[in-house]
C-alpha cells in the first residue's frame, strides 16, 4: 500500500500526484503486452497519456441508452480496494491522471497504486480504477429520487407516528377495485423505470474519466431527463408509501432511538421545527435502504461533529460566531439561499466562479467554516422552508434544489482550501442525509470533464444520480424555469426576483447583531515581494455611501492610501497582529458620485488583503 499522509487537506495537493518513478516504470511495462489484448488496451492508453506521449481526444460524444462504462477490471492490472481504518467503509475515491495539474516532487510510492489517507478517507490513483460495488447503486434503484416540478398531493389520511398504519401505502390507498390495483401496479413499474434511469446516470458519472469532455456529461443529463418523463412515479420510502417490511424498520428505529444514546434521536429530529417525526425517520432509513443498524452507523459518523456544534447552540448569531457579517462572508463564498422551487423546496445558488479561498482566509480561519454551515442548515434553511410552507401549506419536503453556476471557474479553484471547505460541508451534511432533491450544474466549461474526474471523488453514487449538467446557458436557464417559478428566480438568471447580492444582505439565519449590509466593492490584493505596492480604482454613483474595510491575516500589515480624484489622500496604517487570527481595519467612509482609488503597500511581509466596500440596507 502506498505511503500514508498524516495531515488533513492541507496536504491535499499530494492527492493529485500521479506517477512515481516506480509507477512510471510499471506504466512503461504495459508496452510489452499485446495491443490486441482488449483487457489491457485502456491501461496502455492511460499509461502513455500519463507519460506525456499524447492523449487521445474522444471529441463530442453522444450517449446511447446502453452507454454505461463499467469500472475497468483486469487480471493484469488489479483494481485496488481498501477500507477506511476508522469507518471500515470501502472507498470509491481515486485520482485523475493529468500531469499538467500535479507535481510528483520526486516521491517514491508503491508501484501498484498510490493511496493517500486523509482523515480516514482513502483516495486511489486512476492507474487502477477502483471497483464500485453494485451495492453502492442498489439504494438508487430501490428509492429513486425523481425531480418534481409541482407540489406533492396531500395524503388521503394524516401522516402520524401515533397511527403507524398511516405510513403504509395500503392504508393511504385503500380500495379493492381493479382501478386502484392497476394504478398501484403502474406506479410501481414507473418507480422501477425511474430507478433504473437514475442508476444508469450514476454509473455513467461515477465511472467517467478525465478523457471525457463536458459534452459527454451534458448528453448524459439529456438522456436522463428524457428517461425520467414517466407519469405516476411512486415516491418509494416516503410516509404513506411504505411496505409492511419498511414500516417494521420505522418502528424498530423509533424504538431503538429511545433506548440508545439520546444524541442519536437529537440528530434524527434536528429539523423538528419543519419536519414531522415520520418523515425524519423515513429520511434516515431511505439513506441506508431501511437497514436500521446502518442508520446507526451513519449516526456514529455524525455525532462528534453534531455534539461539538451543539455546545454552541449551532451558532445562531453568525456574525458573532465568524467575526464578520453574513453578507461579508458570502462575498467570498457565495452560497445563497433564494426562494423556493415549484415543489416547495428551498433553492441554494452557489456561484463557483466567484469563490475566493484566499478571501475567505482573510475573513476567518478555515476551522471556523463549519459554523457557517451549521447556521445555514439549522436557521437559514429552516426559515426558508417555513416561508415556503406559508405560501404552500401542503409542502412536506425537507430537501434542497441546488444550482451550481460554474461561470468564470478556473482550474486553480481546485486547491487545498476549496477541498477543506467541501470536506467541512460534507462532514456536517452527514447529520442531514437525503436532503438533496436535485443538483443543476449550469454554465459548465468545456474542460469540466477533467474537473469532474476530481469532483466525483467527493460524492457517492446516490448523489451522482441527482446531478444534471448543462454547458449551454440557455438550456440551463430553461431547466431552472421548469423547476422554479420565475418570481422565485434571482435577477442574475433572468428571473423576476431581486439579486443574490441583495439576498445575501438580508438579515436571515437566526439572531443578527447589527443591520445587514450590501457588499458593493470586492477586491483581493495579493501583495508579493516582487509586487508589494498595488492599487484598485472604482467609481461610486450619486449619493452612494460606502464604508471601506481591509481584511487580512498578514502579521506585518500594510499602509492603505485612499484617494478621491481631484482631492488629497487619506492614509491609514493597517497594523499587523502577532497571532494567526484574521483582523480588519476600516480605512474610511466615502460618498459618491466620484472616482476613487485605494492603494496598498505591504510593510515587509507578502500577503493577501481583502478590500470590501459595504453599503447599509
Amino acid at each position: 500500500m502506498g505511503r500514508k499522509f498524516k495531515s488533513k487537506l492541507g496536504c491535499v495537493s499530494s492527492l493529485f500526484q500521479c506517477f512515481s518513478k516506480k509507477s512510471r516504470a510499471a506504466a512503461e511495462a504495459v508496452d510489452d503486452y499485446d495491443d490486441n489484448d482488449d483487457d489491457v488496451r485502456r491501461a496502455v492508453s492511460i499509461a502513455k497519456s500519463a507519460r506525456g506521449k499524447g492523449k487521445a481526444s474522444r471529441g463530442d460524444v453522444t450517449i446511447m441508452e446502453d452507454d454505461v462504462r463499467e469500472p475497468y477490471r483486469s487480471d493484469k492490472f488489479r483494481a485496488g480496494s481498501v477500507h477506511s481504518g476508522r469507518s471500515r467503509r470501502s472507498s470509491v475515491y481515486f485520482d485523475a491522471i493529468d500531469e499538467s495539474w500535479h507535481s510528483l516532487g520526486g516521491e517514491s510510492f508503491d508501484e501498484s497504486f498510490v493511496t493517500l489517507q486523509l482523515d480516514g478517507q482513502y483516495y486511489f490513483n486512476a492507474v487502477d480504477d477502483p471497483t464500485i460495488s453494485s451495492e453502492a447503486f442498489e439504494g438508487i434503484h430501490m428509492y429513486p429520487r425523481t425531480p418534481t416540478t409541482a407540489m406533492d398531493p396531500l395524503p388521503d389520511s394524516p401522516i402520524s407516528t401515533t397511527n403507524m398504519d398511516s405510513l403504509l401505502h395500503s392504508y393511504q390507498h385503500r380500495g379493492d377495485d381493479a382501478r386502484a390495483k392497476l394504478d398501484f401496479d403502474e406506479a410501481d413499474i414507473a418507480a422501477g423505470m425511474a430507478g433504473s434511469a437514475l442508476e444508469r446516470q450514476a454509473k455513467r458519472l461515477m465511472t467517467v474519466d478525465e478523457g471525457r469532455n463536458s459534452i459527454y456529461l451534458v448528453d448524459s443529463t439529456n438522456l436522463l431527463l428524457k428517461e425520467l418523463k414517466i407519469p405516476s412515479v411512486m415516491e418509494k420510502g416516503f410516509p404513506g408509501e411504505l411496505t409492511e417490511m419498511e414500516l417494521e424498520a420505522v418502528k424498530l428505529l423509533q424504538s431503538e432511538l429511545k433506548k440508545r444514546d439520546p444524541i442519536y434521536n437529537e440528530i434524527v429530529r434536528a429539523l423538528s421545527s419543519v419536519e414531522k417525526e415520520a418523515y425524519a425517520l423515513c429520511r434516515f432509513l431511505r439513506a441506508r435502504k431501511f437497514d436500521v443498524e446502518k442508520v446507526f452507523a451513519l449516526l456514529d459518523e455524525a455525532k462528534d461533529h453534531y455534539a461539538k456544534a451543539r455546545e454552541n447552540d449551532f451558532y445562531p448569531d453568525l456574525e458573532q460566531a465568524l467575526g464578520v457579517s453574513r453578507s461579508v462572508f458570502l462575498s467570498q463564498y457565495p452560497a445563497v439561499f433564494y426562494g423556493n422551487a415549484k415543489n416547495g423546496c428551498p433553492v441554494l445558488y452557489l456561484r463557483l466562479g466567484l469563490i475566493k479561498p484566499e478571501g475567505v482566509k482573510c475573513l476567518i480561519t478555515i476551522d471556523k467554516a463549519d459554523r457557517f454551515f451549521w447556521n445555514d442548515m439549522l436557521f437559514t434553511w429552516t426559515d426558508i422552508i417555513k416561508e415556503g410552507r406559508r405560501i404552500n401549506p401542503q409542502s412536506v419536503r425537507t430537501e434542497t434544489v441546488l444550482v451550481y453556476d460554474m461561470k468564470g471557474v478556473s482550474r486553480s479553484l481546485l486547491n487545498n482550501d476549496t477541498f477543506e471547505m467541501i470536506k467541512t460541508g460534507n462532514q456536517i451534511m452527514t447529520s442531514f442525509p437525503e436532503t438533496l432533491h436535485c443538483l443543476m450544474v449550469i454554465n459548465v466549461p468545456g474542460w469540466f470533464g477533467v474537473a469532474w474526474s476530481v469532483v466525483k471523488k467527493l460524492i457517492d453514487p446516490r448523489t451522482a444520480s441527482k446531478i444534471e449538467v448543462f454547458t449551454n446557458a440557455e438550456a440551463g436557464l430553461k431547466r431552472m424555469g421548469e423547476m422554479i417559478d420565475e418570481s422565485q428566480i434571482p435577477s442574475e438568471y433572468n428571473g423576476k426576483g431581486s439579486s443574490l447580492a441583495e439576498a445575501a444582505a438580508s438579515v436571515v439565519g437566526g439572531a443578527s447583531s447589527g443591520a445587514g449590509c450590501l457588499v458593493v466593492l470586492n477586491h483581493l490584493f495579493n501583495l508579493t515581494k516582487k509586487n508589494p505596492d498595488q492599487s484598485h480604482d472604482f467609481v461610486l454613483k450619486d449619493e452612494e455611501q460606502v464604508t471601506l474595510t481591509v481584511y487580512t491575516r498578514c502579521k506585518e500589515g500594510a499602509t492603505a492610501t485612499l484617494c478621491r480624484a481631484g482631492t488629497g489622500a487619506q492614509v491609514t496604517a493597517i497594523e499587523g497582529v502577532n497571532d494567526s487570527e484574521p483582523y480588519s481595519r476600516a480605512i474610511g467612509t466615502i460618498i459618491g458620485p466620484g472616482s476613487f482609488s485605494v492603494r496598498l503597500k505591504a510593510n515587509s511581509e507578502a500577503g493577501a488583503f481583502l478590500l470590501l466596500g459595504a453599503a447599509s440596507v
